[in-house]
């Protein structure tokens, strides 16, 4: 159980801050980028520029900074159960929306945003906070550092790997002639993607506890799938999003497959 007697410490929190800061700036640009390409299409790609990485991300540092002020004066008080920083963060974002859109503004995505920043509150308590020693129960799953970035390098192989059958089947006969060259660009993004896209996920999944199989299946789907927002201009391919959010669901198992192993039983 966590409560207001949980253990909490300096590296806790600026982990936690770190985590949830990289987070919430992934899934804010994954969000205008999904925005941007749905209502352009094809033409998406000519506006791509640093812009389109530099607001979202400012999103998130404002918001972190709105929770942190309110974060300190509630825990100074002894307000430390998860519905506080829940609350916060909900709290925070219907601020800076009315602040920088008044109030005009789209209920859909409104309650979108509110909902993203009450979640990653609920996140940043959950892992600023840690139950005291004796309370805590061993995790079924444990990893190591290099175990986990062996994980993500064989994820990148066989997500790369697959991209690039989809590729020559695809495009069969069209590029064979510059076939290396793709295969280094595709493995390129795939190694990038994953330790970004997934390291960060994984890495905020294994301090909340959740080291089931099925945590890291569903966010290499859902990364895939909002990727293919972006790179096939929203569901205008459905058939080629379906392919890459099963092709994430693949890359995400074998990602926790290979970084886990089972504790062993006490006897």
């Amino acid at each position: 159980m966590i409560d207001e007697n949980s253990d909490i410490s300096v590296e806790r929190i600026l982990i936690a801050l770190l985590s949830v800061f990289a987070l919430n700036s992934i899934i804010n640009v994954l969000q205008f980028a999904g925005v941007i390409t749905a209502s352009l299409g094809a033409e998406a790609f000519d506006i791509v520029s640093l812009d389109m990485f530099v607001g979202p991300v400012k999103a998130s540092v404002y918001w972190l900074l709105g929770v942190g002020v309110l974060w300190f004066v509630a825990h100074r008080l002894g307000a430390r159960q998860g519905w506080v920083l829940f609350s916060i963060g909900l709290v925070v974002s219907v601020a800076m929306t009315v602040l920088f859109s008044g109030f005009i503004f789209r209920p859909f995505w409104f309650v979108m945003n509110a909902a993203q920043a009450a979640l990653m509150g609920w996140v940043l308590w959950r892992l600023a906070y840690q139950a005291p020693a004796s309370e805590r129960q061993p995790s079924a799953y444990h990893t190591t550092v290099g175990g986990s970035i062996l994980a993500m390098l064989c994820g990148s192989v066989v997500g790369g790997s697959v991209t690039m059958v989809i590729l020559v089947v695809t495009f069969i006969g069209s590029a064979l002639g510059e076939f290396g060259e793709v295969m280094l660009l595709v493995m390129g993004f795939w190694l990038g993607g994953v330790f970004t896209l997934g390291g960060i996920p994984f890495l905020v999944l294994h301090s909340l506890g959740l080291r089931r199989w099925y945590g890291m299946t569903l966010v290499g789907a859902a990364a895939m799938l909002l990727v293919s927002l972006y790179a096939f201009g929203g569901f205008l391919e459905p058939e080629m999003a379906l392919v890459m959010a099963a092709t994430g669901s693949v890359v995400g198992w074998i990602i926790w497959r290979v970084a886990y192993r089972r504790a062993p039983l006490e006897r």
